[in-house]
């Protein structure tokens, strides 16, 4: 199991194994999920351990929205989508940032890295279309984000 050398941010778009039916493990397939959160902590021989929080992205029934659902079209040249793509906003889960749940992008745009775009905070249509899947994602009321991480003693909370 490696680790990136550079951690993700939050809006980034990256490729993941992401897990099916709640199983600690990585899925099946590569798809691309959206970065929501990332959380950075020391051990205690000094080294950093990272975990991000995700949301499903599917290119399946992309016309097709649910409450909490965003759509990005794969036109958003920021985005490095091949397809269009919706990320389920009430489908996440706190990973580790490794090798196991994270593959390299399949454009190679940023080297081995996963990342492979990035929410584009410049396009006002598409930062009120989040705002809109979050607030329906909020009053649909759905669960919290499943924490896939296994605890390492010792760990604490990096300063930002």
């Amino acid at each position: 199991m490696a680790k990136y050398y550079a951690s993700p941010k939050a809006g980034d778009i990256v490729q993941c194994r992401f897990p099916q039916d709640q199983i600690r493990q990585p899925g099946p397939e590569e798809r691309p999920a959206l970065v929501i959160d990332v959380e950075e902590y020391e051990l205690p021989d000094g080294s950093t351990e990272v975990f991000v929080t995700v949301a499903y992205g599917t290119s399946e029934g992309v016309d097709d929205r649910h409450p909490g659902e965003l759509k990005i079209e794969c036109s958003d040249p920021h985005a490095g989508l091949g397809l269009d793509t919706k990320f389920d906003i009430g489908n996440r889960v706190k990973l580790p940032f490794n090798d196991d749940w994270f593959a390299p992008a399949p454009s190679r745009r940023f080297g081995g890295h996963p990342k492979r775009g990035k929410f584009n905070a410049g396009d006002n249509n598409l930062k009120r279309r989040l705002s809109a899947a979050i607030a329906e994602f909020k009053r649909a009321r759905r669960t919290k984000a499943i924490d896939m991480t296994l605890r390492s003693a010792g760990r604490k909370r990096a300063k930002s």
